[in-house]
C-alpha cells in the first residue's frame, strides 16, 4: 500500500467519526509542593487512611517521604518501597495484601511508571479481591475486534483509588492500564483497571528537579514517544492531535533545559507536556514504538525509557515518507527543517540519550529473539501509518537503528 493510500484511509477512518476517552481525573495540582498537595487533596476527597507506595531510592536516599508520612500524621497507614522495575507481579500482589490489611481507603503513589502501574493493579486486586497470580493473570485486558481499543475485564466499580505525584515525565498518571512483569515469564502483562488513573495528581516541580537526570531525561523521551504515537496515528483525533503537538514541542525545547537543574520553569514546562502527552494518548491507536518496548524492556532487561529513545527513533525513520502531514505540522511549531527522524537524532545526541541497539548493548542474537514475541504481541504488528506485519517487517525497522 503506497502512503497516499495509507492517507486517504487515515482520513477515512476520521471521517466515519471519532472518539474520546476521558481517563476519570478529578482534580490536578501544578506547580504544588507534594507536602501540601497530597493532604489538600485527601481532605478534598475526604480520605482518612492513605497507604503510601513509593521508590526505594526515594524512601533511602532522601527525605521527602519521611516529611509526607509527617505532614498526614495519623493519615498515614502504610508505607512500602517493595515495587522494582517493571513492578513484579509478586511485588503487586504484596502490596495488595498490606493495603487491605492496612484498612486503606487511598493508595498515594510517589515515582515514576513501575510505581503508578504496581498501584493501578493493587486497585484491580483490592477491587476483585484477587490476591494470587493465576487468578490476577485472567483478569488480563482484552482488546477490540479491531484492535484499536483496550477493553477491561472486569467492571467491578472501584473499592480504592490512587493519589498520584509522578517523580518522571513517562505520562503513566494519565492512563487506567498498568503492565507489570511476570516474574515466571518475564514477559508483560496488561491490565486496563476501572477508574484505574489517579483520581487526583500533585505535579511538584521541585520534587521532579530531585530525579536523577539521566532518569528523568529518559522518561521525558518516552513521554515525547507517546505525544508523537498520538500525533501519528492511525485513527488521529482534532483534540489528541493538537495537544500532542503541543507536547512535542514543550518536550524538544526543554528538555534541554533540565540539564540546568535550577530551571524552575523547564520542570513545569515538561510536566505540563505529560498533562497534554495524557489527555489524548488513550483515546487513539498508538504504533510500533509505544509497544515495542514492552518486548524489548523485559526480555532484555533493559529499562523503558531508554529504549523508548532507540524505537523513537527507528519508528520515525521507518515513517518517513508515510507521515508528511503529521511530521510537518510538528516541524512547523519547532521551527525546524529536514526529516523529523534527524530532528529527534539531534535531540537524543544533544541529551546523551542511547540511539541505537548497540547503546543498548543488544547483539544481533538478542535483537533476532524479539521478532516472535514482537509478532504475538496484540499491538506491535497493528495500526502503524506504514504497516508492519511480518518478521521481515520487525526485523527491517530494528535495523534502521543497529549500529
Amino acid at each position: 500500500m503506497t502512503s497516499d493510500e495509507e492517507l486517504s484511509e487515515a482520513k477515512s477512518a476520521q471521517r466515519e467519526g471519532t472518539r474520546y476517552l476521558f481517563s476519570g481525573h478529578d482534580r490536578i495540582l501544578h506547580r504544588t509542593s507534594i507536602h501540601t498537595g497530597v493532604p489538600e487533596l485527601l481532605d478534598w476527597f475526604g480520605y482518612q487512611r492513605a497507604f503510601i507506595v513509593c521508590s526505594r531510592t526515594l524512601n533511602e536516599r532522601t527525605d521527602t517521604i519521611r516529611q509526607l508520612v509527617a505532614s498526614l500524621g495519623k493519615r498515614c497507614v502504610g508505607v512500602t518501597d517493595a515495587v522494582g522495575e517493571h513492578s513484579p507481579l509478586s511485588n503487586v500482589l504484596s502490596g495488595a495484601r498490606q493495603v487491605v490489611a492496612c484498612e486503606a481507603d487511598v493508595i498515594v503513589s510517589v515515582g515514576g511508571g513501575s510505581v503508578m502501574d504496581m498501584c493501578k493493579v493493587i486497585q484491580l486486586c483490592v477491587t476483585e479481591r484477587t490476591f494470587d497470580r493465576d487468578a490476577l493473570l485472567k483478569l488480563q485486558m482484552r482488546m477490540s475486534a479491531d484492535g484499536t481499543e483496550m477493553i477491561a475485564t472486569s467492571s467491578q466499580p472501584p473499592r480504592i483509588r490512587q493519589i498520584a505525584v509522578p517523580t518522571t515525565l513517562s505520562t503513566s498518571e494519565w492512563t487506567p492500564a498498568g503492565t507489570p512483569i511476570d516474574d515466571q515469564t518475564h514477559l508483560k502483562a496488561r491490565f486496563l483497571v476501572t477508574d484505574g488513573a489517579p483520581r487526583g495528581i500533585v505535579y511538584d516541580p521541585d520534587l521532579l528537579a530531585r530525579t536523577p537526570l539521566s532518569l528523568l531525561l529518559a522518561t521525558g523521551i518516552r513521554g515525547l514517544d507517546h505525544a508523537i504515537n498520538t500525533a501519528c496515528s492511525t485513527q488521529p483525533h482534532p483534540f489528541t492531535s493538537l495537544m500532542a503537538e503541543k507536547a512535542i514541542q514543550l518536550y524538544v525545547e526543554n528538555l534541554p533545559r533540565l540539564r540546568y537543574r535550577t530551571d524552575s520553569e523547564a520542570f513545569s514546562n515538561c510536566q505540563l507536556a505529560t498533562w497534554y502527552t495524557g489527555m489524548g494518548q488513550m483515546s487513539v491507536p498508538h504504533g510500533f514504538s509505544h509497544w515495542m518496548v514492552h518486548i524489548v524492556g523485559p526480555l532484555a532487561s533493559v529499562p523503558h525509557s531508554e529504549a523508548a529513545c532507540v524505537l523513537m527513533l527507528a519508528q520515525a525513520r521507518w515513517l518517513e515518507g508515510h507521515a508528511v502531514p503529521q511530521h510537518d505540522n510538528v516541524r512547523r511549531l519547532l521551527g525546524r527543517t529536514g526529516p523529523f527522524s534527524e530532528v529527534l537524532f539531534n535531540l537524543l545526541t544533544e541529551l546523551n540519550m542511547p540511539r541505537s541497539l548497540q547503546d543498548l548493548g543488544l547483539n544481533f542474537d538478542q535483537v533476532e529473539s524479539f521478532i516472535q514475541p514482537a509478532l504475538e504481541h496484540p499491538q506491535v504488528t497493528r495500526n502503524n501509518l506504514r504497516p508492519i506485519s511480518t518478521a521481515a517487517d520487525v526485523r527491517e525497522v530494528l535495523s534502521l537503528v543497529r549500529t
